[in-house]
């Protein structure tokens, strides 16, 4: 819909009846610019929640891990996974891959495993007519990339693939790859596994090998989404709107980590707009259409726990669950879940009274006014 739908005035000159008509016509634009915005938010709802369907109902007892893997990818961020063998870390990060389409990868990080050996490398071309070197891609060149135990990757391999997660490209003599839309690194950690254990089995090996079948789950999965799909559900992530109070809750939180007297390093401001990100992406998912505090203190320990550096085996968690105790939460009467069923839109000739009105409610209702020539300056 052209900008000026809703941000035309009155001319100088015009008499107040037509002032009157192009102030209508302002308002009437712009009641339509929020049906479209909540049209956009209820198709990306459904399609987030049929994500978190397919993920749940592939394994057993996985809502919550499934839910936070579906908010990091939501809010374009990454995963990271810590647990002991056997508890489907990786069979997990394989599903959401699958689920979203595109092309995904594994990698097994391991002490001898180089840069190039992930992020690709130059090649020399004997063919006559092009260039005597070429780029090889490596296989993080994908749209969901899982990283199997990242804790036994050299510093050299864990530098470069932070970079690459962070800047969306590889830098290869002197030139720019760009990573392909979405990219979504899922990296599995054991505890057991440490750097220099190549010489034996490890636990997660030793477990491995102790199991007499193997059902592959997530090769039964079906893709749900495509992925210009998820590229355009991060985009409609922006839409969803953070109160003044919330975000003020929320940066209480982040200073109540640097001020913890068993902190070293404390959460940073980079880790409170991941919050930010991931609550929004959150209150997405649980049909709302701004944040709320509950889903923001939700998301405290899975955000902000990993980032903390504390003194001796003080749990980063219990700086987490401190933090949220010592910050009083507003006291936020913001919409409930299922706010975005938009029951405010009024819709006499497209459904009962009463009853909430569906997307293609909306879509009829829009397509009816620009019929109609409402939506006309």
């Amino acid at each position: 819909i052209p900008s000026r739908v809703w941000r035309q005035g009155a001319p100088r000159g015009s008499s107040p009846d037509r002032g009157r008509r192009a102030g209508a016509s302002t308002a009437d634009g712009q009641n339509v610019l929020d049906e479209l915005n909540d049209l956009a938010l209820l198709r990306a709802r459904d399609e987030a929640r049929a994500l978190l369907k397919t993920a749940v109902g592939a394994m057993v007892e996985t809502e919550r891990p499934a839910r936070l893997a579906l908010v990091a990818l939501l809010a374009g961020g990454h995963l990271l996974v810590e647990d002991v063998p056997g508890v489907g870390k990786t069979t997990l990060a394989r599903i959401v891959s699958r689920a979203i389409g595109g092309h995904d990868s594994r990698i097994q990080c391991t002490p001898d495993l180089g840069p190039s050996d992930v992020l690709g490398r130059m090649v020399r071309t004997d063919r006559a007519g092009e260039p005597p070197e070429s780029f090889e891609p490596g296989p993080i060149f994908a749209n969901a990339v899982v990283l199997d135990e990242i804790n036994r990757a050299t510093t050299r391999l864990q530098s470069a693939l932070f970079e690459a997660m962070e800047e969306k490209f590889v830098s290869l003599a002197g030139r720019r790859h760009v990573l392909p839309k979405p990219f979504f690194v899922v990296a599995t950690m054991n505890p057991f596994g440490g750097e220099h254990e190549h010489a034996r089995l490890s636990h997660g090996q030793r477990d491995l090998l102790r199991r007499f079948g193997r059902y592959d789950i997530a090769a039964q999965v079906d893709p749900i989404v495509a992925t210009g799909d998820v590229v355009r559900l991060q985009q409609t992530v922006d839409r969803v709107e953070v109160p003044d109070p919330v975000l003020d809750y929320l940066v209480d939180l982040v200073r109540a980590t640097r001020q913890h007297p068993e902190v070293l390093v404390g959460a940073s401001p980079r880790a409170a707009l991941s919050l930010q990100r991931c609550a929004q992406a959150l209150a997405l998912l649980e049909d709302t259409r701004t944040v709320t505090p509950e889903q923001v203190t939700e998301l405290v320990a899975p955000c902000l726990a990993h980032r903390l550096e504390v003194r001796g085996t003080f749990s980063p968690t219990l700086v987490c669950d401190e933090a949220i105790a010592s910050v009083r939460a507003p006291s936020w009467s913001g919409p409930q879940r299922g706010d975005l069923d938009l029951g405010r839109v009024d819709l006499p000739t497209l459904g009962q009274a009463g009853d909430a009105p569906s997307v293609s409610s909306l879509e009829l209702r829009v397509l009816e006014r620009l019929r109609r020539g409402e939506l006309s300056a």
